[in-house]
């Protein structure tokens, strides 16, 4: 009879278990549509990015962190972003960017200054990348792949349901565009054909969503840590050196793009400066 009771409890705990991880399954599916139908009705917000990367090149250590705060307006579209950059252990100063972007009748007027001055373009917003935050989170909810849902958990004061899955294909390709790690890989001769062997290597970027009970997004998080592991060693090799050696390993430890917004359709006005609108193209 003792026997017989522990099966029936341990079948009853296994049953309980598995009908709750299918809840929680289809609770995620529903949460991910809101905050699409949500997300696509804003029309102002906030956002802070933290770009951070941590490896260790033989016996050196290297670590940098690139920052934004950014401003931006659905429709028509207007933004202002400051961003800089910084490397642990460097006297170097942080390397500093300021942007203005603004639509006019479906043209993109951009603005940048890099600290020799201001610079006028006219082009597509793609040149924007990870400070488009706006279209990117869009993205984001309609490609993630096997979502599921860790529970809640606070961004600052709000409270959110924390929601795990995978971004694979065009978006993932597009995060790894954007955040600038294939820049020094392509001019060592990584051919387009290397670049999908290394997707189809990696499998994928894990993706962390932080969605309110009012179904927006209030942070996202991206981790490039794999794939920027095989990209260093894929350009390494093409450079003829031996990772395998000590004074050549190389290892990413991290490697993570976090957005973090506010201030969701109450974002104050702002007016971009005249003389950054005077800036000849």
């Amino acid at each position: 009879m003792k026997h017989r009771l522990q099966y029936f409890l341990f079948a009853l705990t296994l049953l309980l278990s598995l009908s709750g991880c299918s809840s929680k399954q289809q609770n995620t599916g529903a949460l991910i549509e809101t905050a699409q139908t949500k997300m696509s009705q804003i029309t102002s917000l906030q956002a802070k990015m933290n770009m951070d990367v941590n490896m260790t090149m033989g016996t050196e250590k290297v670590a940098t962190t690139t920052t934004a705060d950014i401003t931006a307006f659905i429709k028509p579209l207007k933004m202002k972003v400051e961003a800089a950059s910084h490397m642990e252990s460097s006297t170097a100063k942080d390397t500093i960017m300021e942007m203005y972007l603004q639509e006019n009748n479906g043209t993109f007027d951009l603005y940048t200054n890099t600290g020799t001055g201001w610079l006028h373009t006219q082009g597509d917003k793609e040149k924007l990348g990870q400070f488009e935050v706006y279209d990117n989170m869009l993205s984001y909810l309609s490609a993630i792949e096997n979502p599921v849902n860790k529970g809640s958990e606070k961004v600052g004061s709000v409270s959110t349901q924390r929601v795990e899955g995978i971004l694979k294909g065009e978006v993932m390709k597009k995060i790894v565009e954007e955040s600038g790690i294939l820049s020094s890989a392509t001019s060592m001769g990584l051919s387009k054909e290397d670049l999908q062997k290394i997707y189809d290597e990696t499998g994928g970027l894990p993706i962390t969503l932080w969605i309110g009970e009012d179904g927006l997004v209030y942070q996202y998080k991206t981790d490039i840590s794999k794939l920027m592991q095989v990209i260093m060693e894929k350009t390494l090799a093409l450079m003829g050196i031996d990772n395998t050696k000590n004074e050549n390993s190389l290892s990413v430890e991290g490697a993570t793009i976090t957005m973090t917004c506010s201030e969701f359709n109450s974002v104050k006005e702002f007016d971009i400066p005249k003389e950054v609108l005077d800036t000849k193209k």
